[in-house]
């Protein structure tokens, strides 16, 4: 009887071992989104991700706006997605924190761009090459309106939770040259328009 019982236990440990250990996946959003020079805006992150406390690295509004060394980690094996508002297409800037002892903190991550839904990867990055903002180009045709950050870190050295994404920049799709062009042509002749129906 005390075997069988032993044998009960056991199996329920191993089978409520794996999901006691990994939390489904919870998204969150934050963010003002708008457009800020470039900068990402707007965060979706799975809330539930392995991550440290430290520095306030568990904050993801700290992966928003421009690179201050405050920083938020992915959490390891996990992603984040990241808009901007408006479209890109030539590059994303990454700027990764990892206070300068990157040989005890190895770190990677994948740089994907896409629409919201379909995304497409770029490169794999190390936090030695995003140290003050590593420079990906975009070698796809198309525009595109967010980043994926998959973090592909090693689970060994002292990193709690992977990649730590301190701010990332896009270049926004510029305007057509004639577009402000444009716009002026068609408020002179509203203006013409104006004048005339006055002078009738």
């Amino acid at each position: 009887m005390l075997g069988t019982v032993r044998a009960v236990i056991a199996a329920g440990i191993l089978f409520a071992g794996p999901a006691a250990a990994t939390a489904a996946p919870m998204w969150n959003t934050v963010g003002a989104g708008g457009f800020d020079n470039g900068y990402a805006t707007s965060i979706t992150y799975d809330a539930n991700a392995a991550r440290g406390s430290a520095n306030d690295r568990g904050n993801a509004e700290n992966a928003l706006g421009a690179h201050d060394g405050s920083f938020f980690e992915i959490g390891f094996g996990s992603y984040i997605d990241l808009t901007f508002g408006t479209l890109f297409d030539t590059s994303v800037s990454v700027f990764e924190i990892t206070f300068g002892n990157v040989l005890n903190w190895p770190e990677a991550a994948q740089i994907f761009v896409g629409d919201g839904i379909n995304f497409q990867l770029i490169a794999s990055i190390g936090n030695d090459d995003a140290q003050g903002g590593g420079v990906v180009p975009i070698a796809l045709a198309g525009t595109f309106d967010t980043v994926r950050i998959m973090d592909t870190s090693p689970t060994r050295g002292l990193s709690t939770g992977g990649f730590d994404v301190d701010a990332v920049r896009v270049t926004p799709v510029p305007l057509p040259a004639a577009l402000p062009l444009l716009g002026a042509g068609l408020a002179v002749l509203g203006f013409v328009g104006w004048r005339r129906r006055q002078a009738a």
